[in-house]
């Protein structure tokens, strides 16, 4: 795809999808150690100790944790009013539990980082300020108007404020493909061979996610989708339990119950540490994993990255996600707060969401004018691969708190409690039509 094709398709996807939201960190999930604000000597400056203190919590570790340090030390340091104290934590734990527990002990961050799963979750038991009135017309109109859409709520305000998106391919160890003769896989079926050659006594064929968490879903969406399965119809009708459904859960279900994937990981299911350090020989994975794996390939690894495969004779489709910034309605100071995370993504300096893009990981900005100013950039290396299939991907869609968890059970019935994609794909649909 060439770079006028793809800047006109990152527009028209945009534009007719109802949904742009978030996916998972591309590092570790262990807790960061990255607590609190601190100047570039790491030493605390003793000029912020009368200022308010706001408390941002997220779950980034490694390279993303320390430009996010950097953003708020410098945030701190260019105004007398408010001190922003920086918490990164475990991904699990926030994605599932960490806030809406502390939200019901009155005691949620000021400030936060919201994904597609908890965008729902968080906007439906009215977690998040709304932050309409702090988006400038010119604002408005630079963000791609799917991402504005997935940013508000049934009410029409706008809750959050996106400003990446992020789509899947499939990375591999370029060097244990060659030795067994494979080439990087394009169909399920050679997907499924691949994996089971590459698994040997000490590496997996493959790395997928293995926790009940919302990055599982994501990882699952377009699998689903592949093989023209849904939750719903067009009509909203409950579709889970047909057969498409249910084969597209026997497929990945087949990883783990054969053992061509592990059941547990010392490194996150979005670290390439995965592939480079030869847990597994291939590994799903998005665009937020090229940096490292780049990075790797100049000490002498060889990853490549290919899209998604398809079941044979249908059209590969990728999962396109983000991530975005919210104010806690328990906020002590929203104004303040909105006023932090403005400053980061969506002032005119776009110094930090540009970096944020592009040095901590690589994603496709939010805003029009961010992607013009950085568009050779989506011509090189890795990023001109998934440049190359970016109009294949689909927005992760956002469903109620109540239905993905049904869809974290089913896959986990499937992965890890020997069911049949047959009977996992009947008790979701009986499970879900029971909601209504």
């Amino acid at each position: 795809m060439n770079l006028k094709k793809f800047l006109s398709m990152i527009m028209v996807l945009s534009m007719t999808a109802a949904v742009f939201t978030g996916c998972g960190s591309s590092s570790d999930s262990t807790v960061a150690g990255k607590k609190g604000t601190e100047n570039n000597t790491g030493e605390e400056d003793s000029s912020e100790g009368d200022k308010e203190k706001l408390t941002f919590w997220d779950f980034h570790t490694g390279t993303e944790a320390d430009v996010i340090q950097d953003m708020v030390n410098a945030y701190n340091q260019s105004q007398d009013k408010v001190k922003v104290e920086y918490s990164s934590v475990n991904q699990t734990d926030y994605t599932t539990t960490l806030v809406t527990t502390a939200y019901a002990n009155g005691e949620c961050p000021d400030i936060l980082w919201v994904e597609p799963a908890t965008f729902k979750k968080f906007s439906d038991a009215e977690m998040l300020a709304d932050l309409s009135s702090y988006y400038t017309d010119d604002l408005k109109k630079d963000i791609l108007p799917s991402f504005l859409e997935a940013a508000s709520g049934d009410d029409g305000k706008i809750y959050t404020l996106p400003f990446e998106c992020e789509t899947l391919g499939l990375f591999y160890d370029a060097d244990a493909l060659e030795e067994e003769g494979i080439e990087p896989p394009k169909t399920w079926e050679e997907l499924k061979s691949a994996a089971e050659k590459l698994t040997t006594k000490d590496r997996y064929g493959i790395v997928l996610p293995v926790e009940k968490t919302a990055y599982t879903l994501f990882n699952w969406w377009p699998f689903m989708w592949m093989d023209d399965a849904d939750i719903y119809d067009a009509d909203g009708n409950v579709t889970a339990g047909k057969d498409s459904m249910a084969d597209a859960l026997d497929f990945w279900g087949s990883f783990y119950q054969n053992e061509y994937c592990p059941s547990s990981l010392q490194n996150g299911p979005w670290s390439i540490d995965n592939v480079a350090n030869g847990v597994a020989a291939m590994q799903i994975g998005g665009t937020y994993m090229i940096n490292a794996a780049e990075e790797y390939n100049k000490d002498g690894h060889n990853i490549g990255v290919v899209p998604l495969p398809s079941p044979k004779g249908k059209d590969p489709v990728t999962v396109a996600g983000g991530q975005m910034m919210a104010v806690s309605s328990q906020s002590k100071d929203v104004d303040a707060a909105a006023d932090f995370i403005f400053w980061c993504f969506g002032s005119d300096d776009t110094t930090y969401v540009t970096k944020w893009c592009t040095e901590a990981k690589f994603a496709y900005p939010a805003r029009q004018s961010v992607i013009e100013e950085n568009k050779e950039l989506f011509q090189e290396g890795m990023k001109a691969i998934f440049t190359e299939f970016y109009d294949t991907a689909r927005p992760e869609p956002q469903y109620s708190s109540e239905v993905t968890d049904i869809m974290g059970d089913t896959l986990q019935s499937v992965m890890f409690g020997g069911s049949s994609g047959a009977d996992a794909a009947q008790l979701a649909q009986e499970q879900i039509e029971a909601l209504n």
